[in-house]
Order: C-alpha cells, then sequence, then structure tokens
C-alpha cells in the first residue's frame, strides 16, 4: 500500500511541474490589431505612392502596393490587388516608439529593434478613388479584405480590426 501511495505522490508531483514548465515564459502574444484610428503616411505624397504605413507608438503596419495601382483619376469600380502576389502587408512591433523617419529617412536608422514581424498571407486590397469635395485632389479610400497574417514563430493572429485602412489623398 505505501508503494503504490508513493507512486501516487510521485506522478502527482512530476504532473505538476509538468504543469509549470509548459506555462507561457510571459512572451506577448498578439492578438488583435487595431489601426482604425490612426492616420495612413507616405513617404511620397502622389499617386505614384506605392509604400503606405501607420504607426501606434512601438507597432506598424506597413502596405506595399504595385506601381499604378492609384491612379489620379476617378475609380468607376473598386480596384483590387490581392496578397500577397500583388500587394504586401506587414505588422511589426519594435522595443520602442517609431517615428516616420524609420520608414522614410535617407539613411535607414539602427533602432528601434524590431521584435515581432508578421506577414499578410492571403487577402486583398481594395482602393476606390473619388474626386475631393472641392475638387482639387483625388482621395483614395484604401480597404482590406479577408487578411491573415502569421506572425515569425508560424502563429495565425485572429483579431484583425483593420478593415479600414485609411483615406490617403493626392493632388489633382
Amino acid at each position: 500500500m505505501k508503494s503504490i501511495n508513493f507512486i501516487k505522490n510521485k506522478l502527482i508531483i512530476s504532473f505538476s511541474i509538468l504543469v509549470v514548465l509548459s506555462c507561457s515564459d510571459g512572451e506577448i502574444t498578439i492578438s488583435s490589431i487595431d489601426f482604425n484610428e490612426v492616420v495612413i503616411q507616405s513617404c511620397n505624397t502622389t499617386a505614384a505612392a506605392t509604400f503606405f504605413f501607420k504607426i501606434k507608438d512601438n507597432e506598424t503596419i506597413v502596405l506595399q502596393i504595385p506601381a499604378g495601382l492609384l491612379k489620379s483619376s476617378v475609380s468607376e469600380n473598386t480596384i483590387e490587388s490581392s496578397i500577397p502576389s500583388q500587394s504586401a502587408l506587414t505588422y511589426r512591433t519594435f522595443q520602442d516608439k517609431i517615428s516616420s523617419g524609420y520608414f522614410c529617412d535617407a539613411l535607414p536608422t539602427l533602432s528601434p529593434t524590431l521584435i515581432k514581424n508578421a506577414i499578410a498571407t492571403s487577402g486583398s486590397i481594395l482602393v476606390n478613388t473619388v474626386l475631393s469635395e472641392d475638387g482639387s485632389s483625388f482621395e483614395h479610400k484604401i480597404q482590406l479584405s479577408g487578411i491573415t497574417f502569421i506572425d515569425d514563430q508560424g502563429r495565425r493572429i485572429t483579431d484583425l480590426n483593420i478593415n479600414d485602412f485609411g483615406t490617403f489623398i493626392t493632388p489633382k
């Protein structure tokens, strides 16, 4: 009877150690991406722009579209570009806050350090272009549809709250 209790106690202790060791090591897990209230930026202010980004403290979402997707004319239909074959969308977190200079400066900065990188593996970029109310510029409304991100460890980011990437304004 003593040997059964001894084995039972050993199993309980072993199971407890296994549970403790398998717990999270405190690593940050991205569960939601939300840039709805963040303004779209680009290093280029014309319809030739192909690189856009949004910065929220130490997080960024970066969009690369093919040349010619934005046009200096009103679109009659929605223009679509697929990810990853035509466009690229990346979500990144950094060690510290970043600024637009990280993307636009002639000499790239070495800091802050990139912590996480998640790449969109599927989805679509949708663009609708209208003439501004005063007729002096074009408003390119960029939307995301069906986006799936996979991070560096192969984990899928499930709660994606960024359907409206933003409106990029170019001169007429």
